[in-house]
């Protein structure tokens, strides 16, 4: 039984089942699900921490960073949804500085873009003229 890697997801499956064996993303999902219910209690410093810990993981790998951006988008969303803009920016930027761009879709980068308008216009209206 050989594993063959896709080139385009970085995805490894098994030759003869085409099952997805992927302990790395496996990983990762787990981090994600841990990571959400500190995030709705708001311990905030122990959602950092672990979130800085998840963007660390496999860098070089497109599909995880395309798992992250997207995560890093919902997290702003729901930033927005809490009427926290500022907090929606700041996980904007925090993708843009630790994630790969390259290996993101126009999907994944325009989902981020429209976020961060949202996020700019609620801050403008917020400001006395």
């Amino acid at each position: 039984m050989s594993l063959v890697a896709s080139d385009q997801t970085g995805k490894s499956e098994r030759s003869d089942s085409g099952r997805v064996t992927d302990e790395v993303r496996e990983a990762f999902v787990a981090r994600v699900k841990a990571i959400d219910p500190v995030f709705k209690r708001g311990d905030l410093e122990r959602f950092w921490r672990m979130l800085r810990e998840l963007v660390a993981t496999a860098p070089e790998r497109r599909d995880l960073s395309q798992k992250k951006s997207h995560y890093l988008a919902s997290l702003a969303v729901r930033s927005l949804g809490r009427d926290d803009p500022q907090s929606a920016l700041a996980f904007l930027d925090y993708a843009d500085r630790s994630i790969d761009k390259s290996h993101l879709t126009p999907f994944l980068l325009d989902e981020r873009a429209d976020f961060r308008r949202q996020a700019n216009v609620v801050l403008k209206t917020r400001r006395p003229r």
